[in-house]
């Protein structure tokens, strides 16, 4: 059990200050791992660019999956997603930093799937550097510790699933009920989850599976998180 004594900061955002993406040509080429997307990357300012990004898949009937796509010289990036079941309501978000360190660039956009093919969703990347400010309070509390997380099986092939499972406790029961993030290669999936979900092979890779617990204290340091790899092969 981990105990901290803190000073919280209930930090809020106070939006961002605009950096849009500075184009340096019009075509791209379709890309994912997969792909072979073929560019320097998209290029931001002098000396800044990005190069890849990874997007995460939420569907119908708890349906998460995530990857890996290269940027091109275009914001506009064509991703293209593969072994995805037929349903209505997928939402594709997309997230990427660029090479200095600090801007952050984002994109999503539903779509559905009609049939087996491969589909391919365009995003308008959107970069930007964070800003914002902190009000402080004093407060004493006992911070989460997630007990256990796993991935099984760690090795699956396309089409298969991983079972993600944790538990996790409180000592304090507060300031608020845990609540859980997670992210799939630095992606975070959109909330509110569950301490359990099932991750579906729809790209072949690596993916480490991020758990963040919370109870409310946004301190840097009181949310616990925990990480577990699998992988997604080729049949």
């Amino acid at each position: 059990m981990k105990r901290m004594i803190t000073v919280t900061a209930a930090a809020r955002a106070s939006g961002w200050w605009g950096l849009l993406a500075c184009l340096v040509a019009c075509g791209q080429v379709p890309g994912n791992r997969s792909s072979g997307a073929v560019g320097l990357g998209l290029q931001l300012s002098p000396g800044t660019t990005v190069s890849e990004a990874v997007y995460t898949i939420a569907g119908p009937n708890g349906f998460f999956s995530a990857g890996s796509v290269a940027v091109g010289e275009s914001a506009d990036l064509p991703v293209v997603l593969q072994n995805l079941p037929v349903g209505t309501g997928y939402e594709l978000d997309v997230t990427a930093t660029a090479s200095d360190g600090q801007t952050n660039c984002d994109a999503s956009s539903s779509f559905d799937v009609v049939d087996a093919n491969p589909v391919t969703v365009v995003v308008h990347l959107v970069c930007a550097v964070p800003s914002g400010d902190a009000t402080v309070t004093a407060t004493i509390n006992i911070c989460p510790v997630i007990d256990s997380l796993g991935a099984s099986p760690n090795d699956v092939r396309l089409g298969g699933t991983v079972a993600l499972t944790s538990s996790a406790h409180d000592a304090d029961l507060g300031p608020s009920p845990l609540t859980y993030k997670w992210a799939i290669n630095g992606a975070p999936l959109k909330g509110p989850l569950p301490p359990n979900l099932n991750f579906a092979c729809s790209a072949p890779g690596t993916f480490n599976f991020t758990l963040s617990v919370s109870d409310g204290d946004v301190t840097p340091g009181c949310a616990d998180n925990l990480s577990v790899v699998s992988r997604c092969s080729v049949p």
